[in-house]
């Protein structure tokens, strides 16, 4: 006699949720990986990206590339009415002045390098202040900045002064950024750069192709004007650009021929001007690579510390309001109450304040030393400039001093040099 052995149907059923539990507990503890095709691609070999590299396209379709001037950020340091530094201002606003000033040069030249990401745009130059010639002006300012936290506002204009945009951006560093080791000497404030390269090119592709052409004729001419404005200043106008606004555009009237002997000249000088721009670039990107390593041991070592401030700020924000209550909650009690608990209730209330009062103010002392370790570690950051030599129909031009003293020095010897040349018979 053949026996079989068959499960009950109670045991199936057992068995039955016994797998289902099994696969659901599993597919609970999985993550399931994104890929979703493998093997070789049939349309030739992967450009896959490492994770977390993924960046924008700029896809530009014109054959006008606008040159763009990044003068040194503001570093935001606030001024009384004198102009003098706010030293009150500086201490309640946590700013610490030698490292804004470092970080107002470094921050034009990110911003440059991501605006070169984009490959829209022609020479894109750092520049001393906004007064050097180019197509478009990128004006960056810093309005707070603790290596945890960065707040960046920008204004972008044209050679017309017309302004494309102004915008405020924001970046905050992640705790666990440097975990990662391979981001060691990554920027952690890169994706605020790139978003303001994302912001420039969104404005730039707003404008037609006339525009573009329009901008750049008017930059070359106000650079002519500013050497011979009798010659060149007919061919601009200035309008306001709406009722009761203080802002001038420039437009075009007419343009010189291009074989005019005083336009030739002129160009010739802001060849070289150009020319100082371009080089002073190396300059710019030496003190770059020359205060890297120590302001980005600067940002990894201070990013906690930041936190921790911004932690206590809001602690001591909660203290005061807490303190304040209490202040008030006692005298409403002192005034209107004759009764012997409203007298307890009052004395309560008024501990409190000065308990949650003393509080901050421990809270405060904290910060004041975590403020003097951020300080000490900003102390020997500083930019150099190497001197320059520039020379131009024989004549040796030597500048000496930061960027802006040369940039101007260059410009009074241009000057010279043209005002010679034009009026050969007179000594300068």
């Amino acid at each position: 006699m053949v026996s079989f052995n068959f499960l009950s149907s109670n045991n199936k059923w057992q068995a039955s949720l016994l797998g289902f539990v099994v696969l659901l507990l599993t597919g609970c503890q999985t993550t399931q990986t994104q890929v979703s095709s493998v093997g070789p691609a049939m349309t030739g070999p992967s450009t896959n990206t490492a994770a977390g590299t993924v960046k924008r396209a700029f896809p530009y379709n014109s054959n006008i590339f606008l040159d763009v001037a990044i003068p040194v950020f503001d570093p935001g340091i606030p001024l009384d009415a004198r102009g003098n530094i706010d030293d009150q201002k500086v201490a309640e606003e946590d700013i610490w002045p030698q490292v804004r000033r470092l970080e107002a040069n470094r921050f034009a030249i990110d911003t440059k390098k991501a605006l070169a990401a984009t490959k829209a745009f022609g020479a894109i130059n750092v520049t001393p202040d906004a007064s050097v010639s180019a197509d478009v002006y990128v004006l960056g300012k810093i309005n707070y900045s603790d290596t945890e936290t960065v707040r960046i506002s920008v204004r972008v204009m044209d050679a017309t002064n017309d302004i494309w945009g102004e915008k405020s951006f924001e970046h905050q560093v992640g705790q666990a950024f440097y975990r990662d080791a391979l981001r060691k000497n990554q920027n952690p404030y890169a994706p605020i750069f790139n978003d303001i390269a994302a912001y420039v090119y969104d404005l730039l592709i707003k404008k037609s192709e006339k525009d573009k052409q329009t901008i750049q004729q008017v930059s070359d001419l106000r650079y002519a004007a500013m050497y011979s404005p009798e010659a060149f200043g007919s061919y601009l106008t200035t309008k306001r650009k709406g009722f009761g606004s203080r802002q001038a555009v420039f437009q075009l009237t007419g343009a010189p021929a291009e074989q005019d002997a005083m336009l030739q000249r002129v160009r010739l000088l802001q060849n070289k001007d150009e020319q100082f721009v371009d080089t002073l670039q190396d300059s710019y990107e030496a003190f770059y690579a020359e205060t890297s390593e120590a302001y980005l041991k600067y940002q990894r070592e201070t990013l906690a510390i930041a936190a921790d401030i911004r932690k206590k700020k809001a602690e001591r924000t909660a203290q005061q309001l807490v303190a304040a209550g209490g202040a008030v909650l006692g005298i409403m009690l002192a005034k209107n109450s004759n009764s012997k608990a409203g007298e307890i209730g009052a004395i309560a209330a008024g501990t409190a304040a000065v308990f949650s009062l003393s509080k901050a103010i421990e809270t405060n002392h904290q910060l004041s030393a975590q403020r003097d370790v951020l300080s000490e570690m900003g102390q020997n950051l500083d930019i150099k400039v190497t001197p320059q030599v520039v020379e131009l129909n024989d004549q040796t031009i030597e500048l000496q001093g930061t960027a802006l003293e040369q940039y101007t020095q260059l410009r009074q010897r241009l000057l010279q040099i043209y005002q010679l040349e034009a009026t050969p018979d007179t000594q300068l």
